[in-house]
């Protein structure tokens, strides 16, 4: 038997050897590892910093403004070009009146220049069009003025960092415009520290605060993405990772700490517009229901009574509710006030994170199309549909990548990448 051990081992030496020195199988890249990683490489070896816009006023679309060219030659830099046009017009030979730009004119003047052209003798009239300066006033060049094609690509900027693409440079356009590569590398280093990939089977779905966006993943692939509303530096959405559970159509709302202490100072104050413009009424455990006036504001709080919203179109959820396992009170849901989507600054909830396209992430959540969901809501009545076990993960990235291969980079809005 021991002769045998010994062949055997003899045999098989060779293949040990070799099994031995052959390295340990590394998983692949994740590709928003992989994206995040190139994008540092790029930050990194970047030769100098752009020039900085100067603040200063709002720059609107037709201004005349001094740091135009500068707008013009950072959007050059970053690669902000508009499409080529399907087909061209033969290009109209210039006029010398196109190389600059009026910027004021004197009504009182041109008439008299009219009059004049016509051949009618009028007081003045000879002054009145001696020079151009006194018909049409001063003008400016027109590499000044933040003309429609100017205005057209810094929309597209502010589309690709998830700002208003309203073409108004604001603060938080001239912050995305002035950001250095030396920042898009802090941002980055930030992510990839703190980045983990979503589960490699089944649905997943993260919600990035610092770029306040909601993303779907299916097998670890992205297969959707929406705005967000996210929670107030004062009323953060917590960094959890939770499930989702359900969907909650037609949900009815019980308020939140933070606005039950705003309401019963109202209350005390003899002030109930607010809560009836809202339908908020003060709600018993036994389901009864009473006018905020009917109720001293002492008991809200107290043996389990509550200010609660009905369901409707009114109601602060909205629509949709997406209910969630943890012991925050933290889920996402519709809401009543669409227009916040539009906004640059959407870090303003309780905590609870707002769904732009509630209806497709209800739809893919369930496993249905947009049709069934809206007939669900239409029965108007407060049901549920059971989701199997969904992974939900907040989380701070402050640089992302975006749907073009670009980078996303958000804002530090709870101050949490300081030193990261």
């Amino acid at each position: 038997m021991i002769r045998w051990a010994l062949v055997l081992a003899v045999a098989l030496a060779p293949h040990l050897a070799v099994a031995g020195t052959r390295p340990t199988p590394v998983p692949a890249e994740d590709h928003v590892h992989a994206v995040l990683r190139a994008a540092l490489e790029r930050a990194e070896a970047a030769d100098r910093a752009p020039l900085s816009i100067p603040l200063g006023a709002t720059l609107k679309p037709a201004a005349v403004d001094p740091r135009v060219p500068m707008l013009r030659e950072r959007l050059d830099a970053v690669g902000i070009t508009l499409p080529a046009p399907a087909m061209s017009m033969p290009a109209v030979p210039a006029t010398p009146a196109a190389s600059v730009v009026q910027i004021s004119t004197s009504p009182a003047a041109i008439p008299a220049a009219e009059s004049a052209q016509a051949g009618e003798a009028q007081p003045g009239a000879t002054e009145a069009v001696a020079t151009s300066e006194d018909l049409i006033g001063p003008v400016a060049p027109a590499t000044l003025v933040y003309d429609e094609e100017l205005t057209q690509r810094v929309k597209l900027f502010q589309s690709r960092w998830g700002l208003r693409d309203d073409g108004v440079v604001g603060r938080r356009t001239f912050r995305a415009l002035n950001f250095t590569p030396a920042d898009e590398a802090q941002a980055l280093r930030q992510t990839l520290a703190r980045y983990a990939p979503p589960p490699a089977r089944g649905k997943s779905i993260t919600v990035n605060v610092p770029t306040a966006e909601i993303i779907a993943f299916e097998n670890g692939v992205e297969v959707m993405r929406t705005r967000a509303v996210v929670g107030s530096p004062l009323t953060q959405t917590p960094m959890i990772q939770t499930n989702m559970i359900a969907v909650k159509y037609n949900p009815d709302w019980t308020v939140p700490p933070g606005l039950t202490k705003k309401y019963k100072a109202l209350m005390a104050a003899g002030k109930y517009d607010e809560m009836r413009k809202h339908g908020v009424v003060v709600k018993t455990p036994e389901g009864q229901t009473f006018d905020p006036a009917q109720v001293p504001p002492d008991a809200v709080g107290t043996m389990g009574w509550k200010f609660w919203q009905p369901p409707g179109d009114a109601n602060a959820l909205g629509l949709l509710k997406f209910e969630l396992d943890n012991d925050q009170a933290i889920y996402l849901h519709d809401t009543n006030n669409r227009t916040l989507f539009a906004t640059d600054n959407r870090a303003v909830s309780n905590g609870c994170i707002r769904v732009e396209d509630y209806l497709g992430l209800a739809a893919w959540v369930l496993g249905i199309d947009t049709i069934a969901v809206e007939r669900e809501i239409a029965l108007g009545t407060t049901h549920y549909a059971r989701v199997n076990r969904i992974p939900v993960r907040m989380t701070y990235y402050m640089a992302y990548p975006d749907k073009t291969g670009g980078i996303r980079y958000g804002e530090d809005v709870y101050s949490m990448a300081e030193g990261s």
